[in-house]
């Protein structure tokens, strides 16, 4: 018997206590009991008989009884006065005590999903009254940072994740390598200004795996030749100079044709023309201190990217700069004016030679009655590295750190295994989570569920799964349809569970039911994925304190369920394809960018 709920009626009153509360070392055993009797004048009967009540097995020592100024100070609704202690009470202070022994029996008794409602009553209390989740964010996006795969960062988060989960009493936390990295790459910091004829400070970045300027270089701009005529005449200057270059056009065999045609029409000087490749290389080879290349779009958003298929025999030597787009404008425009622009960059980009290590952290609060079956939760540990990466994807972890916290404290026993689970190496394509599924056939066989937290900071809303879940999601979600008035949480039904861009993909390409949460809220994912406002001060505490509730929720109901979830209607075809990039910013009119209302 975990706790007691003992109920008695005060006439039109009624109070519960309960000896889990902060009052129980004090005040377990000291009852105040009115005669339960129906009369007319209510005023007539507030006398109440005090005594002791200490039921067999709650405690083997009576504490010191407490003032009766001190019981009133804690139960100031009632007004306690005294009568001489009458023998017909007596009947019915034995009745009020079997029955309080019988809802305490009842109240161990599991719900239909298997939970006990008392447990959720701890998880809701613990989250909403102690709840550490941005405490988590801040040590992994200010006191780590950026945690870009192959990077130091990435190393330092994985090494500090496993001793936090172990600091939870979670003894078998681990890394588990799932591969390699031929080099790594390491980010310093970057600075950069036009000199001449202007002094301005320059907002830009550059992708991972992309060379620094090995120091401060300084040297002129010059517009990327279009025509050999144009390389004839700039090809003196090349050296040493900083190459503005053209966003290149999205690839597709339409937008080829009509370049080709628009040049054909302007006259036809095919012959003289050059190719952006062709005159990139050329610049390359003349020994250009970098390219400059204009960010896309008016958002003034730097996107970050990098592709991490370098050798270290052949690592890249030319900084390749994404200037703000009015920024590259601007000067694009003094040079077509004939002025000349000097600028200066110093980018302290270094490469790592490999093979580089590269880890999942994993975590398990042990199941009692199915050990070898999963319900896993997780999000990606890994970020790109111009800022921070808070939430992309920091607010996933600490949701999933907090997950685990909640149960811990609250001495949740799951009848199956909640795995806790942080992948690396999402962002360059799944490679963590998808090396896992590989490496590990047999676990994802017992996986009933993998829940990913992987869109930002926008409370989780909803949930998305096949016909043949709905009533099961239903009754374990129902705890989290009543969590908080401002929010709603649905369980949408739809045909399929499909994949997309996050780690749950890699589960349902293996087979196993996974799920990406549908989430809601004020603010724009777009506006800090990927971007360099990916910082700890873009998310909302309150979101990510309701959302590590509502998975905490989720996990505990699914490992009580009697059978794992159903795998028979997933149709489970294409789920690699091209589906959106965040399953949290589609359907139901809920958005990561904002579109499903505020709801706090």
């Amino acid at each position: 018997m975990e706790s007691v709920a003992i109920s008695l009626t005060w006439g039109f009153n009624k109070s519960q206590f309960k000896p889990e509360s902060g009052l129980a070392e004090r005040y377990a055993h000291y009852f105040a009991i009115k005669p339960l009797i129906c009369t007319p004048n209510r005023d007539d009967y507030r006398h109440l008989l005090a005594g002791w009540i200490i039921p067999a097995g709650l405690t083997a020592q009576r504490p010191r009884r407490p003032s009766l100024q001190s019981c009133l100070d804690h139960f100031p609704l009632f007004r306690i006065d005294f009568m001489k202690r009458a023998r017909a009470i007596v009947p019915l202070l034995s009745l009020i005590v079997m029955a309080a022994v019988v809802v305490a029996a009842r109240s161990d008794e599991p719900i239909k999903t298997g939970s006990k409602q008392t447990d959720i009553e701890k998880i809701i209390e613990l989250g909403k009254n102690d709840n550490r989740v941005m405490e988590h964010l801040e040590h992994l996006s200010n006191r780590i940072g950026p945690r870009l795969t192959g990077s130091d960062g990435l190393q330092r988060a994985c090494e500090w994740a496993v001793e936090y989960f172990k600091s939870m009493g979670i003894e078998n936390a681990h890394m588990e390598q799932w591969g390699e990295f031929p080099v790594g790459f390491e980010r310093g910091p970057w600075f950069g200004r036009i000199t001449k004829p202007v002094e301005e400070n320059l907002m830009f970045g550059t992708n991972a795996w992309t060379a620094g300027t090995n120091g401060r270089q300084i040297g002129y701009a010059i517009m990327l030749p279009k025509t050999k005529a144009e390389w004839e005449a700039a090809e003196p200057k090349m050296k040493g100079a900083f190459v503005l270059a053209p966003r290149a056009a999205r690839r597709s065999g339409r937008g080829r044709g009509r370049q080709n045609a628009g040049n054909q029409a302007a006259g036809g000087q095919d012959d003289d023309a050059l190719s952006q490749a062709e005159a990139t290389r050329m610049a390359q080879e003349a020994g250009i201190a970098g390219l400059v290349y204009p960010t896309r779009g008016d958002s003034g958003l730097i996107v970050t990217s990098g592709n991490y298929r370098v050798e270290w025999d052949n690592l890249p030597t030319i900084p390749r700069i994404d200037l703000l787009h009015t920024q590259w404008n601007s000067i694009a425009e003094r040079l077509a004016a004939g002025e000349e622009v000097e600028l200066e960059f110093d980018i302290r980009n270094f490469f790592k030679k490999g093979p580089i290590p590269l880890y999942n952290v994993i975590a398990d609060i042990p199941g009692t009655e199915f050990p070898d079956e999963y319900v896993i939760v997780g999000g990606h540990i890994d970020s790109w590295d111009l800022a921070t990466g808070a939430q992309d994807n920091g607010t996933g972890c600490s949701t999933t750190f907090e997950c685990a916290r909640l149960l811990m404290e609250a001495g949740i026993k799951p009848r199956r295994t909640i795995r806790f689970m942080l992948w690396s190496g999402e962002e360059q394509g799944l490679l963590g989570s998808r090396a896992y599924c590989q490496q590990n056939p047999d676990i994802v066989d017992k996986v009933s569920a993998c829940l990913v937290h992987d869109g930002g900071t926008n409370y989780v809303a909803g949930i998305r799964c096949t016909p043949n879940m709905t009533a099961i999601m239903n009754e374990v979600f129902a705890p989290a349809m009543t969590l908080d008035e401002r929010t709603q949480f649905t369980v949408e039904e739809v045909e399929a569970l499909r994949g997309g861009g996050s780690d749950h993909a890699s589960f349902i390409r293996a087979g196993a039911p996974g799920f990406f949460w549908a989430q809601a809220g004020r603010t724009s994912y777009t506006y800090v994925h990927h971007t360099q406002w990916d910082t700890y001060d873009s998310a909302v505490p309150e979101y990510q304190e309701h959302s590590s509730i509502v998975i905490a929720l989720g996990a505990y109901g699914l490992a009580q369920l009697d059978e794992m979830l159903p795998r028979d209607m997933m149709n489970a075809r294409g789920t690699g394809g091209r589906g959106p990039r965040r399953g949290g910013r589609t359907g139901g009119g809920r958005s990561g960018d904002g579109g499903g209302g505020d709801g706090f």
